[in-house]
């Protein structure tokens, strides 16, 4: 019982205060005269990728590595299948050109270089630094193209900058604190379930932690706002697969014992990946056959990781 309460409070706390950090950072922003590009790539992609970042540097600190990668290959599986497919139920969505061109392949050359590092079964502290550094030149490049002319000169005075302050510690802080009991609660519960703790992260967790990109990317969908989910979406991969991914290695380096992340897990987060970018180079904009497809591709996924699951 105390790991379902764990588990699952865990999980919540971390939705919640996710969005508060997500919410405060955006309005910041928007203070601050932020590009909205920064605050879509960048912010959004950083806040909603929150969760995954904390869930998993906390499962590697403690020695739970499968749960931190099986989270990251989840969250990315589910970002791109499962969020996205709901986002083409709500809005047909076309994917530009010049987003397939950068910020799409920039979402796969992550995705790549995080399979490489994990398909030999050993996350390395070196192997975590260079994603790190993979990530950082990829805000360098956001920043650099990112157009001033974009911004919203009426956006000032819409907020109080030391509530917003409040909201973002406050935010940040419980978040880390739902880390630390959704990783223990995912412990006991692979452990009293007989299955492993990376399929426990692949689909428990990275649902859980994947909310916050559901809930912004309906927000986004319902408003018609399709570049930003894109942006979102796209965004939280690269975080996911190059920073998650290289903060993971650095604090936590180790053996990866479950053959299923680093086999079909990788597969299909490529697989997705890909998919969604052919579908995106089509003229035609995404709709719900094109989700349906998105969705189904997910859904094998969790299917055949969890038919090898059991320890």
């Amino acid at each position: 019982m105390d790991h379902y309460l764990a588990f699952f409070g865990g999980l919540v706390a971390l939705v919640f205060f996710a969005d508060q950090f997500v919410k405060g950072s955006s309005a910041i922003a928007k203070i601050y005269q932020i590009p909205p590009v920064i605050i879509g790539v960048v912010l959004l992609g950083f806040g909603t990728s929150l969760p995954e970042s904390l869930v998993s540097i906390t499962a590697a600190r403690t020695g739970d590595l499968d749960i931190g990668v099986g989270n990251i290959i989840g969250s990315n599986v589910a970002n791109l299948g499962l969020v996205m497919a709901c986002a083409v139920m709500l809005t047909k969505i076309a994917i530009p050109r010049s987003i397939i061109s950068k910020e799409g392949v920039l979402t796969l050359g992550s995705t790549i270089a995080l399979t490489i590092v994990l398909i030999n079964e050993w996350v390395s502290r070196m192997e975590g630094l260079l994603l790190l550094l993979g990530g950082a030149l990829v805000l360098l490049y956001v920043l650099r193209n990112s157009s001033k002319s974009e911004i919203n000169e009426d956006s000032e005075g819409e907020y109080q900058t030391s509530m917003e302050v409040v909201r973002v510690i406050g935010g940040l802080g419980g978040t880390v604190l739902g880390a630390f009991f959704t990783v223990r609660g995912a412990d006991g519960l692979a452990e009293s379930w007989g299955i492993t703790g990376g399929f426990v992260g692949f689909l428990l967790i990275a649902i859980g932690t994947s909310l916050p990109e559901l809930v912004t990317t309906a927000s986004c969908a319902r408003r018609g706002e399709t570049d930003l989910i894109i942006g979102n979406l796209f965004g939280s991969n690269i975080f996911n697969s190059l920073l998650v991914g290289g903060l993971m290695g650095v604090v936590g380096p180790g053996k990866i014992s479950d053959p299923n992340l680093t086999g079909k897990g990788v597969f299909f987060m490529l697989l997705i990946t890909v998919t969604l970018l052919v579908l995106g180079v089509n003229k035609k904009p995404i709709g719900k056959s094109g989700g349906l497809l998105l969705l189904m591709i997910y859904l094998l996924a969790a299917t055949l990781l969890g038919i090898n699951s059991s320890i």
